[in-house]
């Protein structure tokens, strides 16, 4: 009986150590420019990369705000798998401390968001021609496979897989115990 047990709770710590890591969000793992950075050139992009899979939220997605307020332009936003690209354009820099804000839809359809600061040790050049109008490019989940028809894959194992795992350990397990005992 005691064998019983101890395998029964061994399996359920098992199935409960991997069940609940898979429906958490997606979280900001990394970003260019990163998080406390000095920067002595004058970036074209801002890149977030995700734990997770992320698509572009309704509104506007990346914001990049200055010195007095001032914003830089942010001429197109795409995502892809689990990372959000922005096209900026840095003529509109200004030396000094600036802030990304950031929007993003998780996997599970829930918006996240965050900031990012970051600090310019140099100032834009006002380009002679204007900055191409602001597009937003929604995007979905995309998956790696090569055809368009197949649905995008959320990067990780459905929470229903596990659920099905831990049951043929419990079973297994219990049918384990009354074989040696018999």
């Amino acid at each position: 009986m005691r064998r019983y047990f101890s395998a029964l709770v061994l399996a359920l710590l098992a199935a409960t150590a991997v069940a609940v890591p898979a429906q958490a969000h997606a979280e900001l793992k990394s970003s260019n420019p990163a998080s406390g950075a000095a920067l002595d050139a004058l970036p074209r992009n801002v890149e977030l990369v995700f734990t997770g899979v992320v698509s572009l939220p309704d509104g506007t997605p990346v914001t990049i705000t200055g010195p007095e307020g001032t914003s830089w332009p942010v001429t197109q936003v795409h995502a892809l798998d689990n990372t959000i690209t922005a096209t900026i354009d840095p003529s509109a820099a200004k030396a000094g401390p600036h802030t990304i804000a950031w929007l993003a839809k998780a996997d599970d359809g829930d918006t996240i968001s965050g900031t990012i600061a970051f600090t310019m040790n140099v100032a834009g050049q006002p380009s002679s021609s204007a900055a191409p109008p602001s597009s937003v490019t929604p995007s979905a989940p995309v998956s790696n496979s090569p055809s368009a028809a197949t649905p995008p894959e959320s990067g990780g194992v459905p929470v229903w897989v596990w659920i099905v795992v831990a049951l043929v350990v419990v079973v297994g397990a219990i049918l384990l115990v009354r074989r040696r005992q018999a």
